[in-house]
């Protein structure tokens, strides 16, 4: 620490020592509390899993636009000065597209910045309540944050930090002793031949089951074994590979007493490939808008990330349903 800083720290903390005299004081540390918060652990998934469908989408810009350069420099001894500048022009606007999506998302207020306030706003009210309520309680004026670096020391008998913690993560001691939400993983049908021969319907089903036991720990889920599905299927004429009307899927969740169950379809159409993903809550009678995305061959390499991004969408009903 250099000299300028200590003598700083040290005005301050001869200013504190007057305050102490007259006012009761205490202190957090706010990046424990974020870390060890229940809310804000679902928040920072929830984050990384809209980051994560954000990457997958500039990777596939990325990945269009070389694919077109690379064509344009094997072409470009072939091509008229007319077919020239028009791919010349397609390219620069291709380029333009990337740069702007990257800084429309990653950019100073971009989408990045306003997801992570729109996600955290409550986890950061809420944390503020906890922490005025219990200074109210125990009579403490003011409430310092350990977390800002400009300590040089503190005395751990006024640190109220894992009292704050306890009580934010009061309702998550509750649901801990209580039974765990069970979730079911339907088939993905493959409604073609061509999808039926490559297993795509399996292959969307195993990053299904990834994605959503990601969220087991944070949201007390517990996702049933095959084993524990397929005999309800067979009861009911249908299996991991066949397409569910969505009563009968509701119906075998509820009698699975699943909370939430995830069903969908993928099929070619063309070269390339539709998945549509659903989720639905059995005990309620309720079906969530269905989410659709297009991979074109271009893309087929990103397969795996994006059905992930898409199941990640499904993620912010469960989500919103951890009450």
């Amino acid at each position: 620490m250099g000299n300028k800083t200590l003598a700083i720290a040290i005005v301050v903390l001869s200013a504190l020592c007057c305050v102490w005299a007259q006012d009761k004081i205490a202190f957090v540390d706010s990046d424990k509390i974020l870390t060890e918060f229940e809310d804000a652990k679902i928040a920072r998934a929830t984050l990384n899993q809209s980051v994560l469908q954000w990457t997958f989408e500039l990777d596939s810009l990325k990945r269009a636009y070389q694919t077109a350069e690379d064509e344009f420099k094997a072409q470009q001894p072939m091509l008229s000065e007319e077919a020239l500048r028009a791919r010349q022009q397609e390219l620069t606007a291709m380029r333009h597209q990337l740069e702007t999506f990257g800084q429309d998302i990653w950019g100073k207020d971009g989408k990045v910045d306003q997801k992570h306030r729109e996600i955290f706003a409550t986890v950061i009210d809420r944390i503020n309540t906890v922490i005025e309520e219990i200074a109210q309680q125990k009579g403490i004026s003011i409430v310092l944050d350990v977390a800002t670096g400009s300590f040089l020391y503190a005395d751990v008998s006024l640190d109220i930090t894992p009292e704050v913690i306890e009580e934010l993560n009061r309702e998550y001691a509750a649901i801990a002793s209580s039974a765990k939400k069970k979730v079911v993983v339907f088939g993905i049908a493959a409604l073609d031949e061509k999808s039926q021969s490559e297993e795509l319907g399996k292959r969307v089903r195993r990053v299904v089951l990834k994605v959503v036991s990601q969220f087991e720990q944070e949201l007390r889920l517990e996702l049933l074994a095959d084993h524990e599905v397929e005999p309800m299927l067979l009861q009911y004429g249908g299996s991991f590979d066949r397409e569910l009307e969505e009563a009968t899927a509701l119906e075998i969740g509820r009698n699975l007493d699943a909370e939430f169950a995830y069903m969908g379809t993928v099929q070619r159409q063309g070269g390339d490939i539709v998945v549509t993903l659903k989720l639905l809550k059995p005990k309620e009678d309720e079906v969530f808008p269905p989410v659709t995305d297009r991979i074109s061959e271009k893309e087929e390499a990103l397969f795996e990330p994006k059905v992930s991004g898409l199941a990640a969408k499904l993620q912010a009903y469960l989500i919103a349903s951890k009450e």
